[in-house]
């Protein structure tokens, strides 16, 4: 099963497609609830509408949003290069682990956030080769911004973009005030635009974004489930590291800024409001583009193991475990 996504082709993209609708055959039969908070960011004035979509039409935009991260964050992968070949594996990983939860089958602003990281990331790593830096950064920086405003969890995103800047370039003190009035410009906007229509009521007030969030002890079969997850990463992490695309300078620094943005998005389930579970979505990404990584690459029977063992936790989680 695994050898036909090692190749980008018709038959490994429909086989995407199966796989894609099999894992998430629970939410074309129970439609996804649409979940979306004015604590979330401004994305929840976006997609209000959403609301008053009609069940069959909530499933088919759910199912179409995870077949169409999967595939974006697959290319990416491929355009930078960060795989010795061309193949449909992480898109293959990422439906794995997008199906592993039932929290995760509901529209929400999360979901939504997952495009704009994904093109982040991919922004990010570009910046070794631009041909226009300080363009690129001010462009990469009110990326960054924009996506904060949008998805208030993605707050990590000022971390990540100043150190993603330390890993791809080499420091120069301009460029690095560059990404700040890149990441100020969509709330200059954001501010002037509302202190001129007189809806300053509108801008969100620290209180209501961050807290010291006190997590519920959670089920064992979601420890469970995040275990073999976070094992199958670090399998995923170290298939990288031991293999030869890190000689690639700029490979390698792609790699780095994956990595980067994993860890840093990770302890925002703990100081956000309403992020937990939903922000590891966001996780998920830069994860399955090194389990797809490994997927692709290993030649043990790992990869088949791995490939059972979160199908088999995906069922079990979606129509027998209580939650």
């Amino acid at each position: 099963m695994i050898s036909l996504f090692k190749d980008r082709s018709a038959v490994s993209v429909f086989w995407l497609i199966i796989i894609c609708f099999g894992l998430h055959t629970n939410s074309l039969l129970n439609p996804p609830d649409v979940v979306i908070s004015p604590a979330d960011g401004y994305f929840y004035y976006i997609l209000r509408p959403l609301q008053q979509a009609q069940p069959y039409l909530a499933s088919l935009l759910f199912i179409l949003l995870i077949f169409l991260l999967a595939l974006q964050l697959n290319f990416v992968l491929n355009a930078l290069r960060m795989y010795s070949r061309q193949g449909n594996a992480a898109a293959l990983a990422f439906l794995l682990f997008s199906a592993l939860l039932p929290q995760f089958n509901v529209l929400s602003t999360a979901l939504f956030a997952c495009n704009l990281f994904i093109w982040i990331l991919y922004s990010a790593c570009s910046l070794y080769a631009a041909s226009r830096p300080k363009a690129a950064i001010y462009n990469f920086g009110m990326f960054c911004g924009l996506s904060i405003l949008l998805y208030y969890p993605s707050f990590p995103l000022v971390i990540i973009a100043f150190l993603t800047l330390m890993i791809i370039r080499s420091f120069k003190i301009n460029e690095w005030f560059v990404l700040l009035f890149g990441l100020l410009t969509p709330a200059y906007f954001l501010i002037s635009y509302l202190f001129l229509t007189g809806n300053l009521k509108f801008l969100p007030q620290p209180r209501q974004i961050f807290d010291m969030i006190q997590m519920p002890v959670p089920p064992i079969m979601f420890i469970i489930t995040f275990s073999v997850s976070t094992l199958i990463i670090l399998w995923g992490i170290f298939s990288v590291q031991s293999s030869g695309v890190n000689t690639l300078i700029q490979v390698r620094k792609s790699w780095s800024v994956f990595f980067a943005a994993m860890l840093l998005m990770l302890p925002v389930v703990f100081f956000i409001k309403g992020a937990y579970p939903l922000v590891l979505l966001l996780v998920v990404l830069p994860g399955a583009a090194y389990t797809g990584y490994a997927f692709a690459h290993s030649r043990n029977i790992l990869p088949v193991i791995f490939f059972w063992a979160l199908v088999g936790l995906s069922i079990y989680n979606n129509w027998f475990a209580k939650y």
